[in-house]
């Protein structure tokens, strides 16, 4: 497996408890939650940008990420339809979704949440 890039932290795995504490531990900052699944080739496609937007937003923003594959009636319960399914949360509340493997649109989502985050 390659290296981190400089700054990249190790993105926590959620399960159904974990998420909601992630969550709510995480309130005051913009959340991003990957949904996917080991068997998706796009998610695995993403694994490597994720790490690079780790890098690029330490402390403005929390990544975590939900195995649907291992969790599908989480995935059902979230009307997950697509993977890779990517939700920005702000206090706990959704704010934006992108699906599919789309690293630049992703972190030019980042880039403006994680401003309004900062400035509210």
């Amino acid at each position: 497996m390659p290296a981190r890039p400089p700054g990249a932290q190790e993105i926590p795995q959620l399960d159904d408890q974990t998420f909601y504490q992630f969550l709510q531990n995480n309130g005051d900052k913009l959340c991003v939650v990957d949904y996917y699944s080991d068997w998706c080739g796009p998610c695995q496609m993403m694994n490597k940008e994720l790490d690079k937007l780790v890098a690029a937003f330490p402390k403005r923003v929390m990544f975590a990420k939900m195995n649907v594959g291992n969790h599908p009636e989480f995935g059902t319960r979230q009307r997950i339809r697509a993977l890779p399914t990517f939700r920005l949360y702000y206090k706990g509340a959704c704010v934006d979704e992108l699906t599919g493997a789309r690293p630049v649109h992703l972190r030019q989502m980042l880039t403006h949440y994680s401003l309004m985050a900062s400035i509210s």
